[in-house]
């Protein structure tokens, strides 16, 4: 039997679903609270790269319920990295900056402890989250 031939299950539709929902919801959240950003990137770009970012976390956030549960230290260290973002995208200070970052890497760690594919899909949103709070 493939992936393809089996019915998806509701319950995990729904997990991915919520976790799509709330972390898109907060990055267009903290894209509305934000003061322009000024990186050496064209500005068209920062768009879609922030979408992308919200995007990747919310499936790898999803990817380590799956193995995990709700109730562990890899999605509450995603639940406290997430709100270091949406702070730090409205109040953008170095301090903050590097404490959302050492959030995410926390986050990171504590995902490859319990999926590698939850951590290789955080990886992005850690590279470009330092890149951002270091140029600022």
């Amino acid at each position: 039997m493939s992936f393809l031939d089996s019915a998806p299950d509701p319950q995990k539709v729904r997990a991915l679903k919520f976790f799509l929902v709330v972390t898109l919801a907060v990055g267009a959240l903290a894209a509305a609270m934000a003061r322009p950003l000024p990186v050496a990137i064209a500005p068209w770009l920062i768009t879609p790269l922030w979408t992308l970012t919200y995007g990747l976390m919310a499936v790898a956030g999803w990817l380590a319920w799956k193995r995990t549960g709700l109730a562990s230290p890899a999605l509450a260290g995603f639940a406290v990295q997430l709100a270091f973002n949406l702070v730090w995208r409205a109040w953008p200070v170095p301090l903050l900056g590097a404490t959302m970052d050492l959030a995410m890497l926390a986050t990171l760690i504590l995902f490859a402890w319990r999926n590698w594919l939850a951590a290789l899909t955080f990886l992005p949103c850690l590279v470009w989250s330092v890149f951002v709070s270091v140029r600022l």
